[in-house]
């Protein structure tokens, strides 16, 4: 009897270190920077990850996960799309893979006009939500939106397909952000928001990035002046502000903008305008994904404890 007890004590600490070992979904996705939405699609429709489970059918992920998206996120970044990932996932030379895939991404993209010239809201919509679902967001950004924008923008229609296109995929961030704001008290809070004759899309892009990472998001959806900003920085209080500005300020501008950083520490500022400016370099950023970098890292350093999700 002695024997068996301590086999069954063996058993039970092994078992217990195992349960230690897994984490739930929300924290594979703080981990990875991948939405929950896209990780259980990357399950469901492609067989890319095979969580186990608790008795009351909660996901339950290891390191082991962790390496394969990963490896899923260097694939679909060197241009691999999605369907196509999981016979490369146990090649353990894919590294060395000559990979291009630069046709279905175009279709993808070809796909995105289509619905924007006819503007076809129902279409877009779908065309949205169905590569978000599949895709993290920068991917998104890099592979689909920003081509898509390219493109419109050299279009001879006075802006019309340009401001359509815009609209919806601010239409389609907001709906997401208004299901997907932290409940927590202790997430940290972000403010978007666009300077005058400066496009509004990719902080519409950049807000669903945050919010995946479990911060609250406020995009404005109406340009800002650099002045009005001045007095945001000096009574916005609850989390870091992102004010993206292209263009070339005036003297007076970048005076009012050096008054606005010296006010908020947690103002952040992008674009041209202000990187052609002299202002605080540590607040000041070329690229908005720049400041996005920033953000993330003070997340990890304020890492949040997220409940177990189905």
């Amino acid at each position: 009897m002695i024997v068996n007890h301590l086999k069954q004590s063996e058993k039970m600490t092994q078992q217990n270190h195992t349960e230690q070992s897994l984490f739930p979904i929300g924290e594979l996705s703080t981990r990875t920077q991948v939405n929950t939405v896209t990780l259980r699609a990357w399950e469901r429709r492609y067989g890319l990850l095979k969580p186990q489970r608790t008795a009351k059918g909660h996901r339950l992920y290891n390191e082991a996960d962790v390496e394969c998206i990963e490896k899923i996120l260097s694939l679909v970044a060197r241009g691999v799309p999605i369907g196509k990932v999981k016979p490369l996932l146990s090649d353990d030379e894919f590294a060395s893979l000559d990979i291009d895939d630069s046709e279905k991404w175009q279709q993808m993209v070809s796909d995105l006009l289509l619905a924007v010239q006819s503007f076809s809201v129902t279409k877009l919509e779908h065309l949205l939500q169905q590569s978000f679902a599949n895709y993290p967001v920068p991917i998104c950004r890099q592979r689909l939106i920003q081509p898509m924008f390219a493109e419109l923008a050299l279009c001879n229609d006075h802006g019309a397909l340009l401001a359509f296109a815009e609209s919806e995929l601010m239409r389609y961030a907001l709906l997401r952000l208004s299901t997907k704001r932290a409940k927590k008290n202790t997430a940290q809070s972000v403010l978007l928001v666009s300077g005058k004759n400066t496009p509004v899309w990719p902080l519409a892009t950049v807000a669903l990035e945050l919010a995946d990472v479990k911060f609250n998001v406020q995009l404005f959806t109406s340009e800002l002046t650099v002045a009005a900003i001045n007095s945001i920085a000096k009574d916005y209080s609850r989390g870091y502000i992102v004010f993206y500005q292209d263009g070339l300020w005036k003297a007076k501008e970048q005076a009012v903008a050096a008054t606005a950083l010296a006010a908020n520490a947690d103002l952040l500022m992008c674009g041209t305008a202000p990187m052609l400016a002299s202002l605080d370099e540590h607040q000041v950023f070329a690229d908005v994904s720049n400041a996005v970098t920033q953000l993330f890292e003070h997340k990890h350093n304020h890492t949040i404890s997220e409940p177990a999700q189905l």
